[in-house]
């Protein structure tokens, strides 16, 4: 499994239309996407304005599905008015620790 982990800076005074937004693309990515298994976004407590977004997808394709996706490019606009910078983004493999 891939995860990703995205670090989001929001204009000041923003995130709750910020977060409006996203829930709609959240909501989306778990109807329309069987590849992902986690896409959740967090807010900071300790740094105002700022946002993680972290994801799971089973494999490359569910990722690449993902980036492809028709919501994806819809929700670009909805968004980005909001961040104050491009997102940060890294890419992991993700560690099974069961059995």
């Amino acid at each position: 499994m891939i995860g990703m982990v995205v670090s989001l800076a929001v204009a000041h005074g923003s995130g709750d239309d910020f977060e409006r937004a996203f829930a709609m693309l959240a909501a989306a990515v778990r109807a329309n996407e069987p590849g992902n298994r986690l896409y959740e976004l967090l807010r900071s407590q300790t740094v105002p304005d700022s946002y993680t977004l972290v994801e799971i997808y089973e494999d490359e394709a569910a990722l690449a599905a993902h980036r492809a996706s028709p919501h994806m490019a819809n929700s670009r606009p909805l968004t980005a008015p909001f961040l104050v910078g491009p997102p940060v983004m890294q890419t992991f493999d993700v560690v099974s620790h069961l059995g």
